[in-house]
């Protein structure tokens, strides 16, 4: 499953008119991957995978990716040069990768349950780079770049 998200990753990085970035480091060191596309005003930021147990929600981003960037075809279609011009979307595919390979099926590397690491509550503070990383980094690019719109995306049996 890892595997095949990096074999993604690096299919995004060859194909025209992606950026791939890493907006830093999980709890076990590996990258938390993005992948930008299109350069349209309006900011769209779409993350997967929170919880690393549901898996559906790495085909999703796969096929978002293969449509946006034509991957399966020699160009992007007609909408996805349009929707590219109008949106810069910035595609996180699995924003627990620590989760994923660890076999868990809600939680990260110390067993934070990142959909719930985006703002401190009464009980802990967070985001923190001690606990949940991923959050907190993804955070901050999303303050950098901005939002118009959030979606994440989730699966469900």
């Amino acid at each position: 499953d890892y595997e095949r998200h990096l074999d993604l990753i690096a299919r995004c990085a060859a194909a025209p008119g992606s950026r791939v970035r890493s907006l830093g480091q999980t709890l076990d060191g590996r990258e938390l991957d993005c992948v930008e596309v299109g350069d349209g005003p309006k900011h769209v930021w779409v993350i997967h995978r929170q919880h690393p147990g549901e898996s559906q929600a790495s085909w999703f981003a796969e096929g978002l990716l293969r449509r946006l960037l034509g991957l399966d075809s020699s160009a992007p279609d007609g909408l996805s040069v349009s929707l590219r011009r109008k949106f810069t979307f910035h595609v996180v595919p699995n924003m627990n990768p620590d989760g994923a390979v660890r076999g868990h099926l809600r939680t990260n590397a110390c067993g934070a349950n990142l959909n719930r690491e985006w703002a401190t509550t009464g009980e802990y503070e967070a985001p923190t780079p001690r606990r949940s990383p991923e959050v907190f980094h993804a955070l901050r690019a999303m303050d950098a770049s901005g939002v118009d719109a959030f979606v994440d995306v989730h699966g469900d049996e």
